[in-house]
């Protein structure tokens, strides 16, 4: 992938080249971003996909061969058999890609879920992920934690979202200035207006993640133990949690840097749960630093 000079003369990468592969009955929408060097994959959050992860996935060019995916029911991956939309799977689609991808012994970085999904397979599979890195894990301690608080309230807002827009500007307009969107990297947000949405038969924009879809992840949350999974693995982790109130993991950062069995955690003052959106140059700084040190290990 050779770089290209936008109009205000800055360079960028030009577009990831996009593929798919089947995985567990599902058809995973991928991107290959190039770069030279060891296997990274990077997960997105629920309700994402995994283009507006553009500004991570070319710094971490600089150190390795980056791929992403769309997860099931997200972007331009296909429906999940039999409307199958949990956490267990989100892992197992994972172990399935980097398996079907033919690698092995990858580096990971993954957020929200995606981060949990990384760090669970990371402690299950250390020959698919050697080294990962897990920014904001959505973590709690048991089914009835208070971690969990947010998840009802979270559904059912979730369930009544906007899912039409006018166009891709007048999302971007809409959600410009609304909580979490406002606290974004203007040309991320503007990316998953564009690419995280498909155009209808009357010309208007619809989201590629269906909110029911999304609402289903929610609802599954408590019946997977990211946390015990992630403090099991014994392959070297960086956990990043932003300290902002709406951060999912941060009440538990304390615990996690005391029972890490390999690795260390990084808490982030001025960034809340989406630390990626909001201080990219940030976290990829942290993430290379992490990643790049493999070799010595």
């Amino acid at each position: 992938m050779e770089k290209i000079e936008s109009s205000g003369g800055k360079s960028r990468f030009a577009e990831p080249a996009s593929n798919s592969v089947t995985v567990n009955g599902v058809r995973l929408h991928t991107l290959d971003w190039g770069g030279d060097g060891a296997p990274i994959v990077i997960l997105h959050a629920t309700g994402f996909l995994g283009r507006i992860y553009r500004p991570l996935a070319e710094r971490l060019r600089a150190i390795g061969h980056v791929y992403s995916y769309d997860q099931r029911g997200h972007g331009d991956s296909s429906a999940a058999p039999g409307g199958e939309y949990n956490w267990e799977w989100t892992m197992r689609d994972l172990e399935g890609f980097i398996a079907t991808m033919g690698l092995s012994g990858v580096m990971a970085v993954g957020h929200s879920a995606g981060a949990t999904a990384v760090g669970s397979l990371a402690g299950e599979r250390p020959d698919l992920i050697a080294r990962a890195v897990l920014l904001e894990p959505v973590i709690f301690e048991s089914p009835t934690a208070p971690e969990l608080g947010w998840r009802n309230p979270f559904i059912e807002r979730t369930l009544k979202r906007k899912r039409v827009f006018d166009s891709v500007e007048a999302m971007f307009s809409n959600f410009d200035q609304k909580p979490p969107y406002d606290t974004w990297r203007k040309d991320i947000l503007r990316d998953y207006c564009d690419f995280g949405t498909r155009a209808t038969l009357d010309g208007k924009r619809e989201l590629k993640c269906a909110p029911e879809v999304e609402a289903k992840f929610y609802d599954t949350t408590r019946d997977f133990d990211g946390l015990g999974r992630i403090l099991r693995c014994t392959a070297p982790l960086l956990i990043m949690f932003g300290m902002r109130g709406y951060s999912l993991g941060a009440p538990l950062s304390g615990k996690v840097a005391q029972q890490l069995k390999n690795g260390h955690v990084i808490d982030v003052a001025d960034a809340g749960h989406f630390l990626p959106m909001e201080k990219p140059g940030y976290a990829a700084d942290q993430a290379i630093e992490f990643l790049s040190n493999s070799q010595s290990r």
